[in-house]
């Protein structure tokens, strides 16, 4: 099962300050990390040039804190985005928290290492380690370009060995990985196949419909779970576009239920709703 949150750009542009808009980016990767979600989906409010410089720089923040801290100077050259990222949490997922030296990898260990060269018989990636790993180049459909990041198995430290292999192949949680279409909500929702939820104050309260929710997530397809903007909500974000809520979701839900304040902030709504749903989709109650 794959889990994927469905954000607006304009969840970081409610301030021109990057400090701000670098905050609360650091809010939404660590909710995403916490509830292991599978990707983050940043859709445009609108096809204005405001919208787009919003999903690009709000990306570019996901994607630095998703990168274990040994690979991001290699990763990321100087970008004026990233002027405050000590200001993002860091994330201290599984693929982040590995050992820095050879002398502590254990054969068998993944860790992610960025490509920096390729040749017909091997690649050389750079593993965070005092020396790079020598790995064999992969069939297809495993990337095997200069500057791509991969996932390395470990054969023999002794012998600086590796072996490229899927994203799925261990045991724990990657971190997620960042979509930025260049549509609007309705219309990347009319454009993808997947069990669709949407939040709301004037959604159905979530704990009358579980057994519903148990249903729909049981067929294992990939589970997309939309939230609104810091102004406006979905049903009016869809409404600019001439879409009704029910043509687009499988469910429209109320995950808070009666709220002593206004509005429930964007990133909030992560914290609130990420628990429940996140756990029914996995079956784990």
């Amino acid at each position: 099962m794959q889990l994927s949150i469905l954000l607006p750009a304009s969840v970081i542009g409610v301030s021109e300050d990057l400090r701000v808009k670098t905050f609360r980016a650091g809010l939404v990767g660590r909710a995403a990390a916490i509830f292991m979600v599978d990707e983050i989906v940043i859709y445009l409010d609108n096809h204005d040039a405001e919208s787009m410089e919003n999903q690009r720089v709000f990306s570019r923040l996901l994607n630095y804190m998703v990168v274990p801290q040994y690979l991001r100077r290699l990763v990321f050259k100087k970008h004026e985005e990233l002027r405050f990222a000590g200001l993002l949490p860091p994330l201290k997922i599984p693929s982040h928290t590995v050992p820095a030296s050879l002398k502590h990898v254990k054969p068998g260990s993944f860790r992610l290492a960025v490509i920096v060269k390729v040749d017909r018989s091997r690649l050389v990636l750079e593993a965070g380690l005092e020396k790079t790993l020598l790995a064999p180049t992969p069939e297809p459909p495993l990337e095997a370009r200069v500057g791509s990041i991969v996932l390395a198995r470990v054969e023999d430290p002794s012998r600086l060995s590796a072996k490229i292999v899927s994203p799925r192949e261990p045991p724990f949680y990657l971190g997620y990985r960042v979509s930025t279409p260049k549509k609007t909500l309705g219309e990347f929702l009319g454009s993808v196949e997947a069990v669709k939820i949407g939040t709301s104050k004037y959604g159905d309260l979530v704990w009358k419909r579980l057994d519903e929710l148990r249903r729909l997530f049981s067929g294992g397809e990939r589970v997309m779970v939309a939230f609104g903007s810091p102004s406006t909500g979905l049903r009016e974000i869809l409404a600019r576009e001439g879409v009704r809520v029910e043509d687009v979701f499988n469910m429209f839900v109320n995950t808070v239920g009666e709220q002593g304040v206004e509005t429930v902030r964007t990133e909030e709504a992560l914290y609130i709703t990420l628990p429940l749903l996140a756990s029914l989709a996995r079956g784990y109650w």
